[in-house]
């Protein structure tokens, strides 16, 4: 592997840059209702916590293809969803680079990663360009390399020897995946920061169903049947709610997300015969809110963004919306979010088939299901 240790620009929070492009409405944050809000919480509520609230934080997980996100009362970390196992034979010092970690698994519940090293994030990317992994390569990464960056995400919190959590994470069909998850993330975990810091991790985790976090922070009052369209980086996914209840059949996934933007970016002519190599789609993403300039370079790709933005509406907005056709008459409400939602013009187009776009839009379910691990908490 060869270390590539030019300055990073961490980038921990969305950059005031796309909110600037943004020519949309962007609708305030909702509370639902007082018992809308306490049907949600019983949702991840868990009896077995009630003796351990004293001394649990309240934390939120969203496991996304493109970025992962914790959240905290004090605060949010959002992290590149990469990763890279270092083998036992590398031995090369590795330093956590850019908006990413260094974890070393030393014991605890998953004995299946003691004594593994993982790079996570940004850092898996700056190392190993060509063999770093990625959560949107498959859907069981989620479950797979969960623990590996929730530890990676920790670690970029201010540093502490213990974290006890009751962590609240949301995952689509939670029926067939739940307890997979849980299982995953769950348990007492002994892990090592950048080389140097042992410290103790201790997970209590529910798992509720994915889009309930932002149906929580979207929702007027009075609002009972709504419909999500979340554009993230891996997938479309289309849901309706009724009250709290995802009605059945009425989720959606297709697999195209902002992932295939960036790469049908990365890839178009016009990039190619400017570069004369195919552009890396992580800097793609990264230029999208930063002016469309490309890395450190001077380049900007805002008229190639343009050209390619219509055709990947055309295979993921699109569907989305007409797949909530036989239903509209009777839907309060559409929202547009995830990360997808905050790329320039996309709600505005959105916008004007009445889809409406809620501040916060990449973190809005994880700020959603936050709110679900306080008043879990509190509830105990």
């Amino acid at each position: 592997m060869e270390a590539d240790n030019r300055p990073r620009k961490t980038d921990r929070t969305e950059t005031a840059d796309i909110h600037n492009l943004l020519t949309t409405r962007v609708l305030q944050k909702f509370q639902t209702t007082s018992k809308d809000f306490n049907q949600m919480v019983d949702l991840a509520s868990s009896p077995t916590i009630g003796t351990l609230a004293p001394s649990l934080t309240p934390a939120s997980w969203d496991c996304g293809n493109g970025y992962c996100k914790l959240h905290f009362s004090e605060g949010e970390i959002l992290i590149p969803s990469y990763f890279k196992q270092v083998i036992e034979t590398d031995s090369n010092d590795y330093e956590s680079l850019g908006n990413g970690a260094v974890v070393e698994y030393l014991q605890g519940e998953r004995s299946d990663l003691s004594g593994s090293k993982w790079l996570i994030g940004e850092t898996a990317e700056i190392y190993c360009k060509q063999s770093f992994g990625r959560i949107v390569d498959d859907f069981k990464n989620k479950i797979t390399y969960g623990l590996q960056m929730l530890l990676g995400a920790i670690a970029l919190t201010p540093r502490q020897q213990s974290y006890n959590l009751f962590l609240v994470a949301s995952l689509h069909d939670s029926q067939a995946f739940a307890h997979d998850l849980k299982k995953a993330l769950q348990g007492k975990h002994v892990v090592k920061f950048d080389g140097k810091d042992i410290v103790n991790v201790d997970i209590t985790c529910q798992i509720t169903e994915e889009g309930v976090g932002a149906l929580l922070v979207s929702r007027a009052p009075g609002q009972q049947k709504v419909a999500l369209i979340d554009l993230g980086h891996g997938t479309t996914i289309t849901s309706i709610f009724e009250g709290n209840k995802l009605l059945q059949n009425s989720r959606k996934i297709d697999t195209v997300g902002v992932h295939h933007l960036c790469e049908a970016i990365a890839n178009n002519l016009q990039t190619r015969r400017h570069l004369g190599k195919p552009a890396n789609p992580h800097l793609i993403r990264e230029g999208m809110s930063k002016n469309f300039v490309y890395g450190t370079t001077s380049w900007e790709f805002s008229s190639i963004y343009s050209s390619e933005l219509k055709g990947w509406l055309a295979s993921c907005l699109v569907p989305a919306w007409k797949h909530l056709q036989s239903r509209a008459d009777d839907l309060d409400a559409i929202y547009l979010v995830g990360g997808g939602a905050m790329l320039p013009s996309v709600s505005a187009i959105a916008s004007r088939q009445g889809i409406a776009q809620i501040s916060n839009s990449q973190t809005a379910n994880a700020i959603g299901l936050l709110k679900l691990a306080v008043a879990s908490l509190k509830k105990a």
